[in-house]
């Protein structure tokens, strides 16, 4: 009979594959070499900035958008009345 504790440390041909796995990325991940898409810039290339409703569960009834507009280097203002029905992050 064994007791728990030998149990515990019996180690199966399974446990010892887990230990063994590498991902091709890991390396240059952990020394920063790794290059994601945030890291590339194109001519011509623009950056898209969300402004989610300061308000929880409120209905929108219209969005001002002459501030934003009027800010230098914004070359369009998207409102969902743009875009349509379409769903971002978890809903995706």
């Amino acid at each position: 009979m064994t007791t728990g504790i030998e149990r515990a440390t019996t180690i199966r041909p399974a446990d010892r594959l887990i230990g063994d796995e590498q991902r091709y990325d890991g390396r240059i991940k952990v020394v920063g070499e790794a290059q994601y898409a945030a890291d590339f810039a194109l001519p011509g290339m623009l950056w898209a900035a969300f402004v989610p409703s300061t308000m929880v569960h409120a209905r929108i009834v219209s969005i001002d958008t002459t501030a934003a507009r009027a800010m230098p280097g914004v070359h369009a203002v998207l409102t969902g009345a743009d875009i349509g029905e379409r769903f971002f992050g978890r809903r995706l």
